[in-house]
């Protein structure tokens, strides 16, 4: 019975993958809508961003439940459980900044234009190493190298901004956007954490 076990296996690795697939598709739907919502904030893209901030739980509460639920895995155990909290911290800073400019009633300033435009290319770059991640290894990595490398542009816009900022002498405008910032940077960091640990699954499993 043998095959029987194959195709359990299979399975079951299919479904992590799928699962890795969808949290992926979220990340990236999450910053095609913050980059909608800086363009236009009266666009009610905010509630949107919430309900994909709302959908990513669902896929960690789902991989939590498969992890439980099975020992068989494509890749490591606490790499994927991993890898869907940091896409999940990821999603709620991108969909945090969203609420926080609309509660704030922040007109996006071009700096956070520019940092949401990073973001984006990141999320894609994510996205893109996550589809590739089980037939791709080296394709993936090269996609996720590159949204590390986007964190490092974030980061330094995010420096030099904050710096400009205390120039200024509005206190309740500069806490605003410090906090608004201080999000976009936390979702850099979040991408430049996913980058790395698809690199290190693949690493693994090659």
């Amino acid at each position: 019975m043998m095959w029987l076990s194959d195709i359990f296996t299979a399975r079951k690795q299919k479904l992590f993958l799928d699962l890795l697939r969808r949290h992926g598709d979220l990340v990236v739907q999450t910053a095609h809508g913050l980059t909608a919502f800086v363009q236009d904030p009266s666009s009610g893209a905010a509630d949107e961003l919430a309900e994909f901030d709302a959908r990513s739980e669902r896929v960690v509460t789902d991989t939590i439940d498969a992890l439980t639920d099975t020992f068989v895995t494509p890749f490591d155990r606490q790499d994927i459980y991993n890898l869907v909290e940091a896409m999940d911290d990821m999603i709620n800073y991108l969909a945090s900044s969203a609420r926080e400019i609309d509660l704030f009633k922040i007109k996006p300033t071009a700096e956070i234009n520019e940092m949401v435009d990073l973001l984006l290319e990141a999320a894609t770059h994510i996205h893109t190493a996550i589809e590739n991640i089980d037939a791709h290894g080296d394709f993936a990595v090269e996609c996720a190298n590159k949204a590390c490398n986007i964190e490092n542009k974030v980061e330094d816009l995010y420096r030099r901004t904050l710096a400009q900022l205390f120039d200024t002498d509005d206190v309740h405008r500069i806490l605003k956007l410090r906090e608004i910032y201080r999000h976009l940077s936390n979702a850099a960091d979040r991408a430049d954490a996913i980058g790395k640990l698809i690199g290190k699954i693949v690493v693994k499993v090659a």
